[in-house]
């Protein structure tokens, strides 16, 4: 071995000042990780270490190969070119390793990290001694589009409840949405615009139905409506002050509740009731004198029902008087009771004498 190398190095040390080479030529191989061998050489010169090497080479460099004639022939291993394709880690958040913000795409079997440069260029952590050159497309971090997680939810219709509508989210560092109120929304996920695109959606909250047994509403004509309000909804009757049936509507104070009437949804006016006069009422003119004239002409009215009023006109020569006989039913009747009465009397007495006397 010692003899070999010796003849190598003299054959090397008497032709490179003559300036014999064995071809201009320089070869050009890609790193492939196996030594590169050039037929017939007997010996390899690294041109950049100036070092004298009896085995081929794997490693990229310049190298010249030596025959055993003393001519060469130059030669290079380029490292190998690993395209690698860039793009963002839609699940990177703050806080995770700078180096897993991008995700690196390529073909082969390499361990390759990542590292941004402070102008923004991608470079590889590891390069394999120089034999792999990573080309990253895009080349620069500000050419790379943020891919943001799409948050989507379908629409949603309920009804209310005194609970509240919470609507979770798929993501687990997304609040979720919470609904008090019937309604309805186009609502989206508050997240963080920078990660997440949140798509919007209709939310609509029915308001509760609740089912309405009322009272029986009436009153007499000429009276005020009783009251058709409570804390939780309004009782519409239809307008009219004559006597019949009046349809209810309710209307509700809150948008979360919806009241329905299943019984009684009428509203009532009654007739007055009729108001009689008492016979006392009549003969005493004083209560006509102190009586109201809402009394009177009370009194009057009944009057006129119960009274049979026969008026004669007689003419005088010096003057026309008018007069006015009235007769009810009262008097006629005890007139009819007096004549019965004598006439009876009469009969009893007469007989009563004839028995004495004869």
């Amino acid at each position: 071995m010692r003899r070999i190398l010796g003849v190598f190095m003299a054959l090397f040390m008497f032709c490179v000042p003559m300036g014999i080479q064995a071809d201009e030529e320089v070869l050009s191989f890609e790193y492939t990780g196996q030594k590169i061998e050039i037929d017939d050489a007997i010996g390899y010169h690294l041109i950049d270490d100036d070092k004298f090497v009896l085995k081929a080479p794997k490693d990229c460099g310049r190298y010249r190969a030596y025959y055993s004639d003393g001519s060469y022939i130059e030669y290079e291993i380029t490292p190998k070119v690993v395209h690698v394709n860039v793009r963002y880690n839609k699940d990177w958040r703050p806080g995770d390793p700078e180096e897993d913000r991008y995700l690196c795409e390529y073909d082969g079997d390499y361990e390759l990290k990542l590292r941004i440069l402070p102008n923004g260029d991608f470079v590889s952590f590891d390069r394999y001694d120089g034999n792999i050159d990573f080309q990253f497309e895009p080349k620069n971090e500000k050419d790379i589009s943020v891919e943001k997680t799409k948050i989507t939810h379908s629409n949603v219709e309920v009804y209310y409840s005194e609970l509240g509508l919470t609507i979770e989210n798929p993501v687990n560092d997304v609040k979720p949405i919470l609904l008090k109120d019937a309604g309805e929304y186009i609502v989206r996920f508050d997240a963080d615009s920078r990660y997440y695109e949140s798509i919007p959606f209709k939310v609509t909250i029915l308001p509760k139905t609740i089912e309405l047994q009322l009272p029986n509403y009436q009153k007499y004509v000429g009276e005020k409506d009783p009251v058709l309000e409570t804390d939780d909804y309004i009782l519409i009757r239809e307008p009219g002050e004559e006597i019949g049936n009046y349809n209810l509507t309710v209307k509700s104070k809150s948008k979360n509740y919806k009241y329905e009437i299943v019984a009684n949804d009428t509203f009532t006016v009654l007739d007055s009731k009729q108001q009689s006069i008492r016979p006392e009422e009549k003969k005493n003119p004083s209560l006509s004198v102190n009586a109201s004239n809402k009394d009177k002409n009370k009194y009057a009215d009944a009057s006129d029902k119960n009274t049979n009023i026969n008026t004669e006109t007689k003419v005088d020569k010096e003057s026309t008087k008018t007069e006015t006989n009235v007769v009810t039913g009262v008097s006629n009747l005890t007139s009819m009771y007096l004549f019965l009465m004598i006439s009876s009397l009469t009969g009893i007495l007469y007989i009563v004498k004839k028995v004495l006397f004869n």
